[in-house]
């Protein structure tokens, strides 16, 4: 079971186990050629983020280790859009990113929304599956700083 926890800027443990969870998946993602995270996001960008956004990370009940987080914001059109998505390496292919997916579904679906949309590195052929599979479409493409990255939405209604 999983307890899902909405991270405020003054929260400095959830904070740094944030920041933990990030760094180890862009190495992660780094030894699968993927550089798109190479530099770390800084504990200060997650504190912003915690301001601005819905920062959530994820607790393992059963073994109390933080599995996953990522962050949740409405946009302009009431749709609910997720970032900063990140699972634990060691927790990867345990249904953890699953369960996360679903949770943002009940919480966009509680908040009246209509889509959730999201953005993934365009060479991170397994992500796009991922969401593919739960019904998400690529609705775009766009250039970040370093990288090119897919848009993706779901319509929840």
């Amino acid at each position: 079971m999983e307890e899902y926890i909405f991270v405020k800027s003054c929260d400095k443990e959830y904070i740094n186990e944030i920041y933990k969870i990030l760094l180890r998946c862009g190495f992660h993602m780094l030894r699968q050629g993927m550089m798109h995270w190479i530099k770390p996001y800084s504990k200060n960008a997650i504190i912003h983020d915690c301001n601005t956004k819905k920062v959530v990370i994820v607790k393992d009940l059963e073994t109390g280790m933080y599995t996953s987080t990522f962050q949740m914001y409405m946009n302009e059109e009431n749709n609910l859009y997720v970032r900063k998505i990140a699972t634990n390496p060691d927790n990867e292919g345990k249904g953890i990113g699953r369960k996360n997916m679903q949770y943002m579904e009940a919480y966009a679906k509680s908040h009246g929304c209509h889509k959730i949309c999201l953005d993934v590195y365009k060479k991170s052929s397994r992500a796009i599956n991922f969401y593919s599979k739960l019904g998400f479409k690529i609705v775009g493409e766009r250039q970040a700083r370093f990288f090119s990255e897919f848009i993706m939405e779901k319509c929840i209604i």
